[in-house]
């Protein structure tokens, strides 16, 4: 029997269908992931916060006239994060990356991010962090990401450290790896652009040999918003207004000495804050650390300053750090300074870098030890102190020594992508605190006690 002429039409159509749709199923689909749950007890927590933005838990720790006995708080809280990356070859993917927060018994039947832990659930909660293109530019060779994307400052998170609008190319030329950027914090105008914070980026990076590089970063942040706009609530968290200006000039460095690293890194700024009232920014951050293989296992040792202001002039020495889009997490502190397994509750006696325009000189000291192949332990202390006091500080009477925190984790490999930490947290508190709780008296030291089980895949 011959093959009719109608038959052969249909299985030419049938194969340059399948044809057409090869590239589609040649799709590489990349599925990533965790989940976090964290058990607290703490009297810590429990406390009200300063610069909280909209009367959430976030923010700096405030015992001033409260009972001197912080009642215990006691709670659940989890994390899931969802990364799906569609891939269509090694030079191009889209990336895309969502997070569910809730803490146990919030609420149900809500729409708002950090909810959804109540019975019944049924809250609409999901928050984007990351969609981007990534792709190799067949004209220049640079790598190019352009979305909303992760981006961290070359400063170990003292300036910013989040998720933000923008793109930015990076390139290798042999030894230097460089990278510029543009990035939209805020567009806050009935006009887009018009009232918009903006921030420039340039990064290098040179290895002078295998063992010792040296970098350099310039940020540029432009706020055009104005001081009454909804939402506006810090220009970049301690000044507001519009046409702020403030340029970030930076090196770090890296050293391998042999048994020990070394690194750290000096950051200058300056420009201009023109509202509520017109002064000139002159700050400075910087830092030092060093980790090294001590016995079985290794030390770490971290020292970090940053600039603060007196007042009353027009100038301010004041670190502007943005909002509270970072966090030195070097030290290791869970209370001190922010924890980096904070969720739906993240507040610190140190939270932001800037440290309420008071900056921070603090010193850090940790050692990680492997137990077996699935035990291991780390041992952490730090202390902090206000660099300069001001009409922010709480008691201008009092020490400018904030406290010293000691802490210790022991986790435990479950499975090789699951583990569970048992940690513990004490603060001995400084000088700065005394007498500010209710009727005079110094506010109970700080403790917190967590557990925490850890999925990856």
């Amino acid at each position: 029997m011959g093959i009719s002429k109608k038959t052969l039409m249909i299985t030419a159509s049938a194969a340059l269908t399948v044809a057409t749709a090869v590239p589609a199923l040649a799709l590489e689909n990349e599925f990533h992931g965790m989940f976090r749950l964290k058990g607290v007890v703490n009297n810590f927590n429990a406390t009200p916060v300063i610069n909280s933005p909209d009367g959430e838990p976030y923010g700096f720790y405030n015992p001033i006239g409260i009972d001197k006995k912080a009642p215990t708080a006691t709670y659940f809280e989890q994390r899931a994060r969802l990364m799906y990356i569609a891939k269509a070859n090694d030079d191009l993917k889209l990336v895309t990356h969502f997070e569910i927060d809730s803490r146990w018994g919030d609420a149900a039947y809500t729409t708002r991010r950090n909810l959804g832990g109540a019975i019944g659930a049924d809250t609409v909660n999901i928050e984007t962090k990351s969609v981007y293109l990534d792709f190799n530019c067949p004209l220049t060779g640079a790598n190019v990401k352009v979305g909303m994307q992760p981006y961290d400052d070359a400063f170990k998170g003292v300036l910013f450290g989040a998720d933000m609008a923008g793109l930015l190319a990076s390139r290798s030329f042999g030894s230097l790896d460089a990278s510029a950027g543009f990035f939209r914090f805020d567009d806050k105008g009935t006009v887009p652009g018009k009232k918009a914070r903006d921030m420039v980026a340039a990064t290098a990076k040179y290895a002078v040999t295998k063992d010792i590089k040296v970098g350099g970063a310039y940020y540029f942040i432009d706020d055009d918003r104005s001081e009454t706009d909804t939402f506006v609530r810090d220009y970049i968290l301690q000044e507001q207004g519009d046409t702020n200006t403030v340029h970030n000039i930076g090196v770090n460095a890296e050293a391998n000495l042999g048994p020990v690293t070394v690194d750290g890194f000096f950051l200058y700024q300056f420009g201009n804050l023109r509202a509520p009232a017109s002064r000139h920014v002159s700050a400075f951050a910087g830092n030092v650390g060093a980790r090294g293989k001590i016995g079985p296992g290794t030390a770490r040792a971290e020292f970090l300053y940053v600039s603060g202001d007196k007042g009353g002039d027009n100038n301010t020495n004041a670190f502007q750090s943005v909002q509270d889009e970072h966090g030195f997490y070097n030290g290791n502190m869970q209370l001190l300074f922010r924890d980096a397994y904070a969720m739906t509750i993240d507040n610190a006696i140190v939270y932001t870098s800037n440290n309420r325009d008071q900056g921070v000189m603090a010193g850090f000291l940790g050692y990680d030890l492997p137990i077996t192949s699935k035990l291991s332990s780390s041992f952490n202390a730090g202390f902090a102190s206000v660099a300069k006091e001001n009409a922010k500080t709480l008691d201008q009477s009092n020490s400018k020594y904030l406290g010293t925190e000691v802490n210790a984790s022991v986790d435990y490999k479950l499975f090789d992508n699951m583990t569970a930490s048992l940690r513990g947290a004490y603060v001995i508190l400084g000088g700065y605190f005394d007498g500010v709780a209710a009727g005079g008296k110094d506010p109970d030291d700080p403790y917190m006690g967590s557990v925490i089980l850890n999925y990856a895949f």
